[in-house]
């Protein structure tokens, strides 16, 4: 839960590789984030974030800072990774989505199942993590989901209309997602 002065506290990355998500948890550590949980394909390629953020925390007690293994492209197991991660680390007062793929709009115009791909990563992936996430938030009773977009899902353009199209579809989702949760201390 936040803090007395309203600092985030705790925090789930998924796609924990992401620059933009590391940039943000430093500021976050920086401010006092007790738990930071970078969630990734492979937990093991994250150790030099992990020891900076340590490091960034600067011997704070209780401090928990941790990389762990998800598999964003198998929706079978979202279910169990999100009840897992909240039963190990407790409450998250901020869960960043942050993973995705360009791709390339070359090939998934002519390729359906390249484009299909690029689909699945931006948009059926992120949906298919975001309904437990946004449950257990629900049951917690505090939390926003924050999801990390693209200005291209604002306006399709020739040069990326197949990932524009993902983001849009992604941004949509993720509005009604944020009115749903209306009244339930979750946003």
């Amino acid at each position: 839960m936040k803090d007395s002065l309203g600092s985030v506290q705790s925090v789930l990355v998924l796609g924990g590789g992401s620059e933009i998500a590391l940039a943000t948890v430093r500021e976050l550590v920086a401010r006092r984030a007790t738990t930071v949980v970078l969630a990734a394909r492979r937990p093991d390629a994250l150790d030099t974030e992990v020891k900076e953020l340590r490091d960034l925390a600067g011997g704070r007690p209780n401090v928990t800072i941790e990389a762990v293994p998800f598999e964003a492209d198998d929706l079978d197991t979202h279910d169990a990774f999100v009840d897992g991660v909240f039963d190990r680390f407790g409450d998250f007062d901020v869960v960043l989505v942050a993973f995705g793929v360009l791709g390339e709009q070359r090939r998934a115009e002519r390729d359906g199942a390249a484009a299909v791909e690029i689909a699945r990563v931006n948009y059926l992936d992120p949906v298919g993590v975001a309904v437990p996430v946004s449950n257990r938030l629900r049951a917690q009773g505090h939390g926003t989901i924050v999801v990390l977009s693209s200005v291209a899902g604002e306006r399709a353009r020739r040069s990326n209309f197949v990932y524009g199209s993902t983001k849009a579809g992604l941004d949509a989702f993720f509005q009604g997602l944020g009115d749903a949760l209306v009244g339930t201390g979750a946003s």
